[in-house]
């Protein structure tokens, strides 16, 4: 008989401090909502408690999860990503950053620390993973199989370049070999899936034959990897979140000569996110798509351009509710071929709309005009349902 603690039965104080209740259990099946810790947080009524939770992102992220356990007063599953690979990257000799604060710290340090603000399970504080950097991926799998803890997820912020067919061998053969759960990061401008068309069935693979993967700071590829049964996933609240850029990188946006920003919004029929000033562009004329959301009851997905904060919080607030539903869809199917059949069907059945909602609006003889189908949604459209 074990005798390790069953998460389920003991009072979210204890399961947050006792670095003897594993993490597995615990995040188990959930798909994760990446806060900006810039912001001052609060509960969002649209996660599942079994099916959801946090992770709270950025160089506030302990402060601000500590706010939201004790003045917000959450109770779910929470996980802390201070994102040291945003300024650091891995190397052979130091994979992990240990807190910069404290003259003696260690990475045992950290992960108690983050488990003393609040979280539910400690990432390691893993630096960015530079293509084909061999050698730091090989420290980081030592360093982590060192540590001896139950309640550890061992962070791999990798470039999406490890996921090309020359170097994905070596990332499943090292991540085979590290003792603890893993969660990916990938790291590119833009969507990382897009990097290659090999990516998106090379990610599966590495989720098929890896136990204990998870998948975070992500989009919709965190409902493939689950539907392909990953440890659990996180999406991110803003595009920002739903991937990192490398170390001695600057973020590029798409817009041009600046001017405010807007929010982007999950299309519920599309299934891409798309920014508040095209959609209002490409409705102007005609009637807009609607959600039938908890948020938008009914209107037109064209009305979130605007920059202040209430449109974005609406904006957040019907992404949300339109990924949950689906992962609550999704928990409804058997694991296995069912899910992956579902996700499938569901996947195409969003392509096949493209040209149909191009056609509504007027551009379905300029179909560069209009939406465009995404490599990734393609990709899990029409890749094969493997056992």
């Amino acid at each position: 008989m074990s005798n390790t603690p069953d998460p389920r039965q003991q009072p979210p104080a204890a399961r947050t401090l006792d670095h003897t209740v594993a993490a597995v259990p615990l995040l188990q099946g959930r798909v994760l909502l990446h806060e900006n810790a810039i912001n001052i947080p609060r509960p969002r009524n649209a996660l599942n408690d079994d099916l959801s939770g946090v992770v709270m992102t950025g160089p506030k992220a302990d402060a601000r999860a500590f706010q939201l356990r004790t003045t917000a007063g959450y109770q779910g599953t929470l996980l802390i990503d201070s994102a040291p690979y945003a300024t650091h990257t891995a190397t052979a000799e130091e994979p992990f950053i240990a807190p910069p604060d404290e003259l003696f710290a260690t990475v045992d340090d950290s992960l108690t620390f983050q488990k003393a603000r609040g979280a539910s399970a400690a990432l390691t504080p893993t630096g960015y993973i530079p293509p084909a950097s061999s050698r730091a991926l090989k420290a980081v799998m030592r360093e982590a199989n060192r540590i001896e803890r139950a309640d550890t997820l061992v962070s791999l912020p990798i470039d999406v370049t490890w996921l090309n067919r020359e170097n994905i061998g070596q990332l499943i053969a090292v991540c085979s070999k590290i003792d603890h759960p893993k969660a990916v990061i990938l790291f590119r401008q833009f969507d990382p899936l897009e990097q290659t068309k090999d990516v998106p069935a090379n990610l599966r693979r590495l989720f098929t034959e890896v136990e204990h993967m998870s998948l975070l700071r992500t989009d919709l590829a965190a409902l493939d990897v689950m539907a392909h049964g990953a440890l659990c996933a996180g999406i991110g609240v803003q595009s920002s979140l739903r991937h990192a850029i490398p170390p001695d990188e600057k973020a590029r946006t798409g817009k041009r000569g600046g001017g405010p920003t807007y929010p982007h919004a999950l299309m519920p029929e599309l299934m891409c996110f798309k920014g508040a000033e095209s959609l209002s562009k490409l409705y102007a004329n005609v009637d807009p798509a609607t959600c039938d959301c908890e948020e938008c009851d009914g209107r037109g997905l064209d009305r979130f351009a605007l920059p202040d904060g209430e449109t974005r919080r609406e904006a957040d607030n019907h992404t949300l509710l339109t990924w949950s539903s689906w992962v609550s869809e999704m928990a409804s199917y058997r694991v296995g071929n069912e899910r992956k059949t579902w996700w499938r069907n569901k996947c195409a059945a969003a392509v096949d709309r493209y040209a149909l909602e191009n056609q509504r609006i007027g551009l379905g003889a300029h179909p560069k005009s209009g939406f465009q189908v995404p490599p990734p949604l393609k990709a899990w459209a029409t890749l094969p349902v493997a056992p």
